[in-house]
Protein backbone atom coordinates (compact mmCIF):
# COMPACT_ATOMS: atom_id res chain seq x y z
CA UNK A 1 0.00 0.00 0.00
CA UNK A 2 2.70 2.24 1.00
CA UNK A 3 4.57 1.63 -2.18
CA UNK A 4 1.58 2.39 -4.51
CA UNK A 5 1.01 5.53 -2.41
CA UNK A 6 4.51 6.43 -3.42
CA UNK A 7 4.16 5.87 -7.16
CA UNK A 8 1.15 8.61 -6.63
CA UNK A 9 3.78 11.44 -5.97
CA UNK A 10 2.84 10.87 -1.89
CA UNK A 11 5.24 10.85 0.89
CA UNK A 12 3.77 7.57 3.27
CA UNK A 13 4.96 7.04 6.62
CA UNK A 14 4.39 3.23 7.70
CA UNK A 15 3.99 3.15 11.35
CA UNK A 16 3.95 0.10 13.37
CA UNK A 17 1.81 0.45 16.66
CA UNK A 18 1.43 -3.39 17.27
CA UNK A 19 5.23 -4.17 17.23
CA UNK A 20 4.40 -6.99 14.06
CA UNK A 21 5.90 -5.27 11.24
CA UNK A 22 9.51 -4.94 11.56
CA UNK A 23 10.34 -8.19 13.24
CA UNK A 24 13.10 -8.53 15.72
CA UNK A 25 15.54 -6.53 13.22
CA UNK A 26 13.93 -2.95 14.66
CA UNK A 27 16.70 -1.19 16.44
CA UNK A 28 15.23 0.15 19.83
CA UNK A 29 15.67 3.67 20.32
CA UNK A 30 16.36 5.29 24.08
CA UNK A 31 13.47 7.21 23.53
CA UNK A 32 10.04 5.99 23.38
CA UNK A 33 7.23 7.32 20.80
CA UNK A 34 5.62 9.41 23.57
CA UNK A 35 9.41 11.74 24.14
CA UNK A 36 9.58 11.15 20.31
CA UNK A 37 6.60 13.22 19.46
CA UNK A 38 7.33 15.70 22.54
CA UNK A 39 10.66 16.42 20.85
CA UNK A 40 8.98 16.36 17.75
CA UNK A 41 11.91 14.50 16.48
CA UNK A 42 11.08 11.08 14.82
CA UNK A 43 13.51 8.26 14.88
CA UNK A 44 12.06 6.27 11.52
CA UNK A 45 14.11 4.10 9.72
CA UNK A 46 14.03 4.22 5.49
CA UNK A 47 12.56 1.16 4.24
CA UNK A 48 12.12 0.57 0.33
CA UNK A 49 10.59 3.28 -1.31
CA UNK A 50 9.20 4.48 2.59
CA UNK A 51 9.66 5.06 5.58
CA UNK A 52 8.63 3.36 8.92
CA UNK A 53 8.42 3.90 12.50
CA UNK A 54 8.47 1.51 15.18
CA UNK A 55 5.72 2.78 17.74
CA UNK A 56 4.04 -0.02 19.70
CA UNK A 57 1.05 1.55 21.35
CA UNK A 58 0.50 4.78 19.40
CA UNK A 59 -2.76 5.51 18.80
CA UNK A 60 -4.26 7.87 15.47
CA UNK A 61 -5.18 10.66 18.54
CA UNK A 62 -1.93 10.69 20.19
CA UNK A 63 -1.35 14.29 21.31
CA UNK A 64 1.08 16.08 18.72
CA UNK A 65 1.22 13.52 16.56
CA UNK A 66 -0.20 15.25 13.25
CA UNK A 67 2.28 17.91 14.53
CA UNK A 68 5.16 15.36 14.34
CA UNK A 69 4.60 13.99 11.26
CA UNK A 70 3.54 16.99 9.44
CA UNK A 71 5.94 16.20 7.11
CA UNK A 72 3.97 13.37 5.74
CA UNK A 73 1.68 13.34 3.34
CA UNK A 74 -0.01 9.79 4.91
CA UNK A 75 0.30 7.83 7.81
CA UNK A 76 -0.26 4.29 7.34
CA UNK A 77 -0.93 3.03 10.95
CA UNK A 78 -0.83 -0.66 11.73
CA UNK A 79 -3.51 -0.86 14.81
CA UNK A 80 -6.00 -3.22 16.19
CA UNK A 81 -10.01 -2.95 15.97
CA UNK A 82 -10.42 -1.24 18.56
CA UNK A 83 -8.05 1.50 17.88
CA UNK A 84 -10.28 2.31 14.97
CA UNK A 85 -13.54 2.88 17.03
CA UNK A 86 -11.96 6.17 18.56
CA UNK A 87 -11.57 8.66 15.78
CA UNK A 88 -8.99 11.25 15.81
CA UNK A 89 -10.57 14.46 15.50
CA UNK A 90 -9.67 15.97 12.19
CA UNK A 91 -8.15 13.08 10.41
CA UNK A 92 -9.46 11.71 7.13
CA UNK A 93 -8.97 7.68 7.81
CA UNK A 94 -9.62 4.80 5.67
CA UNK A 95 -9.25 0.94 7.49
CA UNK A 96 -8.22 -2.15 5.76
CA UNK A 97 -10.43 -4.55 7.98
CA UNK A 98 -10.36 -8.24 8.30
CA UNK A 99 -13.19 -9.62 7.94
CA UNK A 100 -14.50 -13.62 9.06
CA UNK A 101 -17.58 -15.13 9.67
CA UNK A 102 -16.73 -14.58 13.53
CA UNK A 103 -16.08 -10.75 13.11
CA UNK A 104 -18.92 -9.91 10.96
CA UNK A 105 -20.89 -8.25 13.86
CA UNK A 106 -17.70 -6.18 15.10
CA UNK A 107 -16.51 -4.91 11.73
CA UNK A 108 -20.40 -3.84 11.03
CA UNK A 109 -20.88 -2.04 14.74
CA UNK A 110 -17.74 -0.15 14.12
CA UNK A 111 -18.72 0.81 10.65
CA UNK A 112 -21.82 1.92 12.43
CA UNK A 113 -20.45 3.41 14.94
CA UNK A 114 -18.06 5.78 12.49
CA UNK A 115 -20.80 6.45 9.88
CA UNK A 116 -20.91 10.03 10.72
CA UNK A 117 -17.20 10.35 10.77
CA UNK A 118 -16.84 9.63 7.09
CA UNK A 119 -14.53 6.44 8.06
CA UNK A 120 -13.75 4.92 4.52
CA UNK A 121 -13.55 0.90 4.86
CA UNK A 122 -11.81 -2.03 2.45
CA UNK A 123 -12.79 -5.20 3.38
CA UNK A 124 -10.83 -8.18 3.21
CA UNK A 125 -10.80 -11.98 4.39
CA UNK A 126 -13.38 -14.20 4.01
CA UNK A 127 -15.26 -12.96 0.55
CA UNK A 128 -18.99 -14.03 1.92
CA UNK A 129 -18.33 -12.16 5.32
CA UNK A 130 -17.02 -9.52 3.27
CA UNK A 131 -20.20 -8.76 0.88
CA UNK A 132 -22.38 -10.03 3.77
CA UNK A 133 -21.34 -6.78 5.99
CA UNK A 134 -21.16 -4.97 2.86
CA UNK A 135 -24.96 -4.99 1.75
CA UNK A 136 -25.85 -4.51 5.44
CA UNK A 137 -23.98 -1.35 5.28
CA UNK A 138 -26.36 -0.59 1.95
CA UNK A 139 -29.22 -1.63 3.62
CA UNK A 140 -28.87 0.12 7.10
CA UNK A 141 -26.87 3.07 6.56
CA UNK A 142 -26.60 5.46 4.50
CA UNK A 143 -25.90 5.63 0.79
CA UNK A 144 -22.82 7.65 1.39
CA UNK A 145 -21.33 5.51 4.54
CA UNK A 146 -22.21 2.38 1.95
CA UNK A 147 -20.04 3.93 -0.67
CA UNK A 148 -17.24 4.12 1.49
CA UNK A 149 -17.40 0.32 1.89
CA UNK A 150 -15.71 -2.09 -0.83
CA UNK A 151 -14.67 -5.27 -0.52
CA UNK A 152 -11.57 -6.78 -1.95
CA UNK A 153 -12.58 -9.44 -4.23
CA UNK A 154 -10.26 -12.51 -4.98
CA UNK A 155 -7.63 -11.17 -3.15
CA UNK A 156 -5.17 -13.99 -3.42
CA UNK A 157 -5.76 -12.94 -7.42
CA UNK A 158 -5.24 -9.26 -6.96
CA UNK A 159 -1.93 -10.11 -4.83
CA UNK A 160 -0.38 -12.56 -7.54
CA UNK A 161 -1.73 -10.19 -10.41
CA UNK A 162 0.71 -7.23 -8.33
CA UNK A 163 2.91 -9.27 -7.54
CA UNK A 164 3.93 -10.43 -11.54
CA UNK A 165 3.27 -6.61 -12.47
CA UNK A 166 6.06 -5.90 -10.24
CA UNK A 167 8.77 -8.44 -10.61
CA UNK A 168 10.79 -6.58 -12.93
CA UNK A 169 11.11 -3.86 -10.19
CA UNK A 170 12.81 -6.54 -7.48
CA UNK A 171 15.95 -7.96 -9.22
CA UNK A 172 16.44 -11.27 -8.87
CA UNK A 173 13.04 -12.06 -7.65
CA UNK A 174 10.83 -13.96 -10.30
CA UNK A 175 6.99 -14.99 -9.70
CA UNK A 176 5.83 -18.10 -8.57
CA UNK A 177 2.62 -19.93 -8.18
CA UNK A 178 3.02 -22.82 -5.51
CA UNK A 179 -0.01 -24.69 -5.66
CA UNK A 180 0.55 -28.18 -6.72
Amino acid sequence: MARALCKQGLHPLVIDARDRLFGPHVVHPLYDWRVQIERDRLLSMPLADVTGWHAPGLTAHAPGLARATRRFDVLILDSALADVACPAAGVRECALLSVHVSTMHAVYALLKTRAATGLQAMLTGDPSACERVREACVHFLDSAVAAGVQCLRDEVDAIAALAVRMAHEEPGCQPRNNQA
